[in-house]
């Protein structure tokens, strides 16, 4: 049989492109490959992957073919062998195309525009960055799938699960290849260690090693149970239609995959792989509802105060035409002084902020303190220009929490795990808030919540409760992480009070699956933030019409220089073993080029979400994680 060529292969782009959206999955990476990625090494050079990739792509194409062959009585076999060929087409296209660049050849145009296409020139390919993506693909994905394919018709269950895991990261590293060719060859992750912009941000780097490498990811081996238990349960409840058969089958399932982790981690690394978005979500919300809703607050500290108020939306919205508009002037990036403050003349009462009314549209915000805050009455607008001078004690100082989950899941009430432990230590008001979330409500929906909340928060709280602040302080988690650098930039922007200082928790600060970080195949094997996940959430969160390359309230390590300037103290922590991690350094560069006043703890081999793992039978690691944050919140408080 003939080896295909690069002209067979363009005619099954198209149909893959139809398919690209769908969602995939994953199983866990070897431990020495994890540190070779972390530590941005290569097994092989970039020529030998090249050709050894190529050899294996031609072995797939030609064995996917024959399956089709002896086997097209077979509806099923045929079914998963025209996707072996789908995907390694595209595979074996692109590695095609890197070859020509390495051997000085331009690439023809296409006629047909992909996400897929290598399109770079010859001088702009990142030889460095694209063999990190052809490294781990050919050493661990390629040779198993290989190994799956030679004896495909004898798989078993687990066996085809597994084949369908690996052709998900296979379409996962092709998705960001062409990212990786074009990484701009002074980026911080294409450069050095002795490099002068390593040297530069490493004073402003603390790492930290709470634990041996060993010691930790048995902990996160914990958390992960319970992260592949939720997947594997929601699993089996999706086979069924109705909602008491589905409850009664995640029940069945818990039982069931609790007592088998072999069965359990395979049904739950293969659900990813072809999951509903409604389902791969439910899964992530799992602590928000059912038994274990119920059972959540059993772990949460206690606290003297703790309630939810309902702000009204009193200040400009930022709403889709609101980004359009600058899109269209070039200004959003930019600082415009447009925030269009408004004053109503009669403010609501305390009852009506206490009142949760469902006509209104409002932004629910969960207020926690270690002592219980003083109501105050409100008389009207005017009232805010009286004299507040009182015996009664007032808080000066207040910290603003946004909570992460991929922008679909997850809310306030979850994170008490350690919000009541700050609000408890600090010894200050800590104002949660809950935002509208997607796929119902996609950007800007959720940073204008945060926006509105905020605004309120710093024009009228002193009405409401015995807060006059005087420093606010904003932290955020993962996509919470993304708010608070948006909610920063857009005060900036806007011409408002800016926030005394930002906390940034393992933050997602690039929403552009464009732009390639090596920390991004972390992804491919992490049970948490796992790759289809992550593709899910910015499919639901990021529409078509927004830019996330050039918008800094979609990807804050995007944001100019001019509005850099104005960024306050600001605050990171991330973990080594994070598909988020990158991003981070990144935005540390650009605030250490202009001298702002800014720090990052590095937590080595610590997961992506750590400061909610400082739970009964969590990560004990995790517990001196929150206690740091909560130090870096005291430094920019006080």
């Amino acid at each position: 049989m003939q080896i295909i060529e690069q002209n067979d292969i363009q005619e099954n782009v198209e149909q893959y492109n139809l398919d690209v959206g769908q969602d995939q999955n994953e199983i866990f990476v070897l431990p020495n490959h994890q540190m070779n990625i972390l530590s941005r090494n290569a097994v092989d050079k970039l020529q030998v992957n090249i050709q050894s990739s190529i050899s294996k792509f031609n072995k797939l194409l030609m064995k996917a073919q024959d399956i089709t062959l002896e086997n097209h009585k077979n509806q099923d076999l045929c079914q998963k062998a025209v996707q072996v060929v789908q995907v390694a087409s595209i595979g074996l296209m692109q590695i095609m195309n890197i070859n020509q660049l390495l051997e000085k050849k331009n690439l023809a145009v296409e006629q047909s525009v992909s996400s897929l296409n290598i399109t770079c020139k010859t001088n702009q390919l990142n030889q460095y960055s694209t063999n990190l993506v052809l490294d781990y693909m050919n050493h661990i994905i390629l040779e198993k799938i290989v190994e799956l394919i030679d004896k495909f018709s004898q798989l078993q269950k687990e066996q085809k699960r597994s084949l369908a895991i690996y052709l998900a990261k296979l379409q996962s590293c092709i998705e960001i290849l062409p990212g990786a060719t074009t990484v701009k060859h002074n980026d911080l992750y294409a450069i050095p260690p002795d490099h002068q912009d390593w040297q530069m941000i490493n004073p402003f780097i603390e790492k930290k090693q709470l634990a041996t490498d060993e010691q930790i990811k048995k902990s996160y081996e914990k958390v992960s149970f319970g992260i592949l238990l939720g997947n594997a349960m929601i699993s089996k409840g999706s086979e069924y239609r109705g909602e008491l058969q589905k409850s009664f089958m995640e029940g069945f399932g818990a039982l069931y995959y609790g007592l088998n982790k072999k069965k359990m981690k395979s049904r739950a690394d293969h659900f990813l792989v072809e999951a509903k978005q409604e389902d791969a979500f439910k899964a992530w919300n799992l602590p928000e509802t059912g038994i274990i809703k119920k059972f959540l607050p059993a772990i949460f500290p206690s606290i003297s105060f703790n309630k939810k108020i309902y702000i009204p939306k009193l200040f400009r919205k930022i709403t889709k035409e609101y980004i359009l508009e600058q899109y269209n002037q070039g200004t959003i990036n930019k600082i415009n002084n447009d925030c269009g403050l408004f004053f109503p003349d009669q403010m609501i009462s305390m009852d009506d902020l206490l009142k949760n009314d469902l006509n209104q549209d409002r932004v629910q915000v969960r207020v926690l303190c270690h002592e219980t805050l003083t109501f105050k009455g409100v008389d009207g607008f005017m009232s805010m220009f009286k004299s507040t001078k009182s015996k009664q004690f007032n808080f000066d100082k207040i910290v603003i929490h946004i909570h992460g989950g991929g922008f679909v899941a997850m809310s306030s009430r979850s994170h008490q795990t350690y919000t009541r432990k700050w609000a408890n230590n600090m010894r200050v008001p800590i104002f949660s808030i809950d935002y509208k979330m997607a796929p119902d409500h996609p950007y800007p929906a959720g940073l204008d919540d945060c926006w509105q909340a905020y605004m309120f928060i710093i024009t009228f709280i002193q009405k409401y409760f015995n807060v006059v602040p005087s420093k606010v302080v904003l932290v955020g988690d993962s996509a919470g992480g993304n708010l608070v650098a948006a909610l920063t930039i857009q005060a900036i922007k806007a011409g408002v009070r800016v926030p005394d200082g930002i906390l940034l928790a393992y933050p997602a600060l690039s929403l552009d699956i464009k732009t390639f970080t090596p920390s991004f195949l972390v992804s491919l094997d992490d049970s948490l933030l796992h790759h289809t996940v992550l593709k899910l959430c910015l499919n639901s969160y990021v529409q078509k019409e927004f830019n996330s390359t050039i918008d800094p309230m979609l990807s804050p390590s995007a944001v100019s220089e001019e509005i850099l300037k104005q960024f306050p103290k600001t605050r990171i922590v991330v973990g080594t073993y994070d598909p988020l991690h990158d991003e981070s350094f990144r935005l540390l560069l650009k605030l250490v080029q202009l001298k702002k006043d800014v720090k990052l703890i590095e937590y080595q081999s610590m997961p992506h979400g750590f400061l909610s793992f400082d739970i009964i039978n969590g990560m004990k690691e995790a517990k001196q994680t929150v206690i740091d944050a909560q130090s870096c919140l005291l430094e920019m408080l006080n």
